[in-house]
């Protein structure tokens, strides 16, 4: 883990997402990334661990974009869509050029690596999850600009997409046998990746809720309990997680028909999701990530885009507007 954590700092200098010095570079270090991709998927080989911590951090870089993207400029907009369009692009295995951000060749990279794993149908299924979890971004984006707290019906929609952990489903799939997919495709398994991803994203906003309040970010479980039933924010932390202790005895009486029903093939994947769920809870009293400064989190983030000059000056001013 401590060797893949240097790996994954190293990555992220290389590619241009952040510099080697200063504070921004101590945050990222501190954030601890590969101690979620490690408790996240404990039986990888170390290669596999880097992999998948530098995939993590990369989504952790996007999604700080998306975080604190909340100018309406219509110039703006267009080309964080297009930034986008192209990141789901090379999902897809588009070639980068020396026009590409770091963003974009750091996720090609990641693309490689996979390619070298896994066949075509994890490719297939990894560009798929990508492109719903940019697209779910922008749906979430279109909610917060205009001001308003998704209904619960929404949300329990919205949040399976943003959260990006098919994705990282994905991930714990090829390193189990990058040669096929079948053990995954089980449609009562898909169901438990459903219930999984409902737990990983409740607890994220149960521990994130201060950060995203901060933000101006409103689908999140506790704001949207909050609202839809008019609760203090006390009662509607009860009530999240009390939907999280459900969620995961629902996911326990199905994993347990399953392996009734004597689906063995998919027992190992089963327990890489249930990795997921643990390593994530476990994970938020090693980070630093959601007790960071946040005060200067939209000017750390242009770099990553490469949007440079001018033109950052001007988003910036009308993102604080």
């Amino acid at each position: 883990m401590e060797e893949a954590h240097e790996h994954t700092l190293r990555w992220a200098v290389e590619s241009g997402l952040v510099q080697d010095t200063g504070s921004k570079f101590e945050r990222f270090r501190g954030a601890r990334f590969t101690w979620l991709a490690a408790r996240a998927y404990p039986t990888v080989t170390r290669g596999q661990l880097e992999l998948i911590s530098d995939w993590i951090t990369f989504l952790f870089f996007y999604d700080d974009m998306c975080d604190t993207q909340e100018s309406t400029e219509k110039d703006y907009l267009k080309k964080l869509v297009a930034a986008e369009n192209r990141l789901i692009a090379i999902g897809h295995g588009a070639e980068i050029d020396d026009t590409d951000s770091p963003l974009n060749s750091a996720l090609a990279n990641i693309r490689d690596r996979v390619a070298e794993q896994g066949a075509d149908a994890w490719l297939g299924r990894l560009g798929y999850h990508i492109q719903e979890y940019i697209e779910g971004c922008r749906w979430e984006r279109f909610i917060r600009m205009q001001g308003s707290i998704p209904s619960l019906a929404t949300y329990s929609k919205l949040r399976l997409l943003i959260s990006a952990v098919y994705p990282c489903f994905d991930f714990a799939g090829l390193c189990i046998d990058g040669s096929r997919t079948d053990f995954a495709d089980n449609m009562l398994v898909q169901q438990l990746e459903i219930m999984a991803n409902n737990y990983i994203c409740w607890v994220n906003d149960i521990y994130g809720v201060d950060k995203e309040i901060s933000e101006s970010t409103t689908s999140n479980l506790v704001i949207v309990l909050a609202s839809e039933h008019d609760l203090s924010w006390e009662a509607a932390l009860d009530r999240a997680i009390e939907m999280c202790n459900a969620e995961l005895e629902a996911f326990m009486d199905l994993e347990q028909a399953i392996v009734a029903l004597g689906d063995s093939e998919s027992c190992t994947y089963i327990e890489s999701l249930k990795s997921w769920m643990r390593g994530n809870l476990d994970w938020y009293a090693e980070t630093v990530r959601y007790g960071m400064e946040e005060g200067d989190s939209l000017s750390r983030c242009w770099s990553t885009w490469g949007w440079e000059g001018k033109d950052v000056a001007e988003a910036s001013a009308g993102a604080a507007a």
